[in-house]
């Protein structure tokens, strides 16, 4: 081999070489991303249909995903496999059975006719899948929601004795003492600052009495209008969209750290029970 002929074989090496670890670069992008599947809630209390999205790596924390008035569309897809990617298990969920809105009228006529407990029995099938499913068990499991959603996200940290926490996005502000109450998980509430029927002062009312019944809650504003998330909405905003999220992803590492719950078990448990055939 002559000195032209090896210069000319290394430089070919060097370009084979680095094309291969080009293709094993893109091989491992491609395999980082989450993936997501339509399941049904059938075995966690709930006929309804849901979107899973599984992370790559062990996840740190179950997201329940609970849509806007348009329902389980392609952003509500796209945030759940958004959120996987970051190391989350989440599922999304369906709360008009399979249907897809599009029609103004017709989807205000869905949330209008929305039947509260039924929403809430497919918001408990998805925080029971994280608690209760073999596969896909998590430690800790959060809601989230925005506008039409973020009524039973407000509701699940009320009332889930099982929840670690909550996000909402344009949610309800509850200034009815008597409405209040203790919730069993900590809340975090984005709030639009352009939205007329949402006012500092109602605001600041919820939060002195979430705190006086000594919850855990934190409210902000975004210099937006309601709906300022889905790109479906007029008052679509993703500049502020990402400030929302900067207050929402702290809030969520922060649920994934604090300890496991250990619910008050009612009654002596079957191993009592067993020790109590024994001894007697």
């Amino acid at each position: 081999m002559t000195q032209r002929n090896g210069f000319y074989f290394l430089v070919c090496l060097i370009i084979s070489l680095m094309l291969a670890f080009t293709g094993v670069a893109r091989c491992q992008k491609a395999a980082a991303q989450p993936v997501g599947r339509m399941i049904t809630l059938s075995d966690f209390g709930a006929e309804d249909l849901a979107y899973l999205s599984v992370p790559v790596t062990p996840p740190a924390l179950g997201i329940v995903l609970v849509p806007d008035a348009f329902g389980l569309d392609d952003f509500t897809r796209l945030e759940a496999d958004r959120l996987a990617s970051q190391g989350y298990l989440v599922v999304a969920l369906d709360i008009y059975n399979g249907r897809q809105l599009s029609d103004p009228g017709e989807i205000a006529n869905m949330v209008a006719n929305l039947n509260a407990e039924s929403v809430m029995k497919t918001v408990n099938a998805g925080i029971r899948l994280f608690h209760e499913s073999p596969k896909f068990h998590v430690d800790h499991v959060l809601t989230m929601g925005w506008g039409t959603g973020a009524n039973y996200v407000f509701q699940s940290a009320r009332e889930n004795k099982t929840l670690d926490g909550a996000v909402m996005f344009y949610g309800p502000v509850e200034t009815n003492e008597n409405a209040i109450g203790k919730f069993t998980a900590p809340l975090c509430a984005v709030y639009p600052e352009k939205d007329s029927t949402v006012t500092h002062e109602n605001v600041q009312a919820f939060q002195h009495l979430m705190k006086d019944a000594g919850n855990d809650c934190e409210a902000w504003f975004i210099d937006a209008n309601h709906g300022w998330s889905n790109p479906r909405s007029k008052n679509f905003n993703p500049a502020e969209d990402k400030e929302a999220w900067k207050v929402a992803l702290p809030f969520i590492a922060r649920i994934s750290t604090v300890p496991v719950k250990k619910l008050k078990q009612e009654g002596p448990s079957l191993i009592d029970k067993v020790k109590d055939i024994f001894t007697n």
